[in-house]
Order: C-alpha cells, then sequence, then structure tokens
C-alpha cells in the first residue's frame, strides 16, 4: 500500500472512531462499528490499531495535544492577564471550530471518570509551570488595583465556561432552534468579541 492511501486509509478510521466515540462512548463503541463508520473491513481496521484501546488512545492523544497546544501558548508571554485572557478565547475558539469533535469527546470521557484523560491532560499542562505563572499573575494584577478581587480559579472557571458551553450546546441550537450551521459559525466567531467584553466588566475594575 502507498503512503498517500495509508495516510488518507488512517484519517478515514480517526474520524469514524471519534463519531463512534462520540455516540457511543468508550464502553459502547465497537471495533466493527468504527469499521463500517470508516466503510473498511473489520482486517483493515485491525492493520492499523490492534484493539479499541490503541485506537481510542490515538485520539485521546490528539485531543490533549491540542487543548493544551491553545491553552498553554496563550497564558505565555509579557502580555497582560486581559490579553492573554484574549489569546485564549480566540485560540480556544478558532481550534474547536477546526476540530468540532473535542467538546463532546471531553465531555464523555469526563463523565465516564475516565482517569487516563484527565490524567493525560494533566500531566501534558504540568510540563511547565504556564498556569500557575498565570494565577500568579492574576493575584499580582489584582493587588495592583487592575483587576477585581476575585479567585483567580473563579476567574479561569468563568472564561473557560463562556467559551465551551456553546459548543457543547451546539446540537440544542442547530437542531431544536433550527439555526444553520453557517449561522452558528458565525455566531463562533461574533463571540469572541462579546466574551471578552463580558470578561472585561465582570473582571476589571
Amino acid at each position: 500500500m502507498k503512503q498517500e492511501e495509508k495516510t488518507e486509509t488512517e484519517q478515514l478510521i480517526l474520524e469514524a472512531a471519534k463519531k463512534v466515540f462520540i455516540e457511543k462512548g468508550y464502553a459502547g463503541a465497537r471495533m466493527q462499528a468504527i469499521a463500517d463508520e470508516a466503510q473498511i473491513n473489520k482486517a483493515m481496521l485491525h492493520y492499523y490499531y490492534r484493539s479499541k484501546e490503541a485506537l481510542f488512545s490515538r485520539i485521546l492523544e490528539s485531543a490533549v495535544a491540542t487543548m493544551s497546544g491553545q491553552i498553554i501558548p496563550a497564558l505565555q508571554g509579557k502580555g497582560t492577564v486581559m490579553e492573554k485572557i484574549e489569546s485564549l478565547v480566540n485560540n480556544y475558539i478558532d481550534t474547536i471550530i477546526q476540530n468540532p469533535y473535542i467538546p463532546m469527546f471531553v465531555l464523555n470521557e469526563l463523565a465516564q471518570n475516565r482517569l487516563n484523560f484527565q490524567e493525560s491532560l494533566m500531566a501534558k499542562m504540568a510540563t511547565n509551570d504556564t498556569v500557575e505563572q498565570f494565577m500568579k499573575q492574576i493575584m499580582k494584577e489584582q493587588k495592583a488595583g487592575i483587576l477585581q478581587p476575585v479567585g483567580p480559579h473563579h476567574i479561569m472557571l468563568t472564561v473557560m465556561s463562556l467559551i465551551a458551553f456553546p459548543f457543547i450546546a451546539k446540537p440544542v441550537f442547530t437542531g431544536v432552534m433550527k439555526i444553520p450551521e453557517f449561522m452558528y459559525l458565525q455566531m463562533m466567531e461574533e463571540r469572541k468579541q462579546l466574551v471578552m467584553e463580558i470578561i472585561k466588566k465582570s473582571f476589571l475594575k
């Protein structure tokens, strides 16, 4: 098999696995269902991934790398807290638009309390002290009278809620409220500015 064909087939497998894992969860997902979704036979699937755990780990690794790859760089550098939060907001929304499987995948794994996801993400985030330093910067700007005296973890929880929940709630808006896909994506782009307005009004003095 040519390298280009192998790459294309593996990508089909990963996309199919993402869909099946999101719909069925890890416990309910079956290799045959993934093969059917990818429109290949089960033998071909096992050629690339010998087990469901191996395939799940590959998707897990990709999701963790994508998430941490946007969060960590946004919080680094010499910018102010608000400048870094704005970078985080923009990076996160752009990333999820390009990788729409991540929110539900993460939600499912947290709901199932699968520790390998939590441990992988925490290990990735702990490779440096970026988050810890950012928390200290928040407290420093609070002491300087720039930010409201609100717990740093509450600030981060508010930010992540404002940017993560709209993607999790997407099926409600596109399905029940009949909002077209293109319009919803436009709303997410508009949300970058809206979120920053909310955050600044809530936490800047």
